[in-house]
């Protein structure tokens, strides 16, 4: 395998950088009275979540799903989105 092909491996850091990007907007969730200014932010933060996860699983598929790594992350990251959405949406 060539180091390029290493490089371009979707790995923990995929599906850390969603995560961080929910991170304001679950505190929005919980903290905040979710007026609409806050939830306007809140769905644009989910929004480049979303694009970030799914940017992360195009270079997952595109280099192989055998070879890519940080499943538990991913999986907490596609949890998280489902959770505040589900929130979001009551």
């Amino acid at each position: 395998m060539s180091e390029e092909a290493v490089d371009n491996v979707a790995t923990e850091g995929t599906w850390a950088i969603p995560m961080l990007v929910l991170f304001p907007s679950g505190l929005i969730v919980i903290i905040t009275d979710l007026g609409v200014p806050w939830l306007v932010g809140a769905w644009i933060c989910i929004g480049l979540a979303g694009l970030l996860i799914a940017t992360g699983w195009i270079q997952a598929v595109r280099n192989g799903i055998r070879r890519a790594t940080g499943w538990a992350t991913c999986a907490a990251v596609h949890l998280v989105l489902a959770w505040q959405v589900a929130r979001l949406l009551a």
